[in-house]
């Protein structure tokens, strides 16, 4: 499992982020205060925050996947934003 804290701007940000997500098996969850959506999901994201530090959550141990989802979302992570599986334990 991998963590990483994003944030989504506008609306355009947000489809394009769920797109990127839709390219993956795996599941992805957008974690925003108490609510956890499925990061896959346009509707459920817009529903929860907007403009707000959220968490996204990949369920792989997959480090290639890990990896080129990390690439696919770079445009959103917030600096230093980044936790393994470590250190969510």
């Amino acid at each position: 499992m991998l963590e990483v804290k994003i944030k989504l701007p506008n609306v355009n940000d947000t489809a394009l982020f769920c797109a990127k997500c839709g390219e993956f098996d795996e599941d992805i969850d957008y974690i925003c205060g108490r609510y956890t959506v499925d990061a896959k999901s346009l509707m459920g994201i817009l529903s929860v925050s907007l403009n707000s530090e959220c968490d996204v959550r990949i369920h792989t141990d997959d480090e290639n996947t890990k990896n080129k989802f990390i690439k696919s979302i770079r445009f959103w992570i917030i600096e230093g934003g980044e936790k393994n599986e470590n250190s969510t334990k």
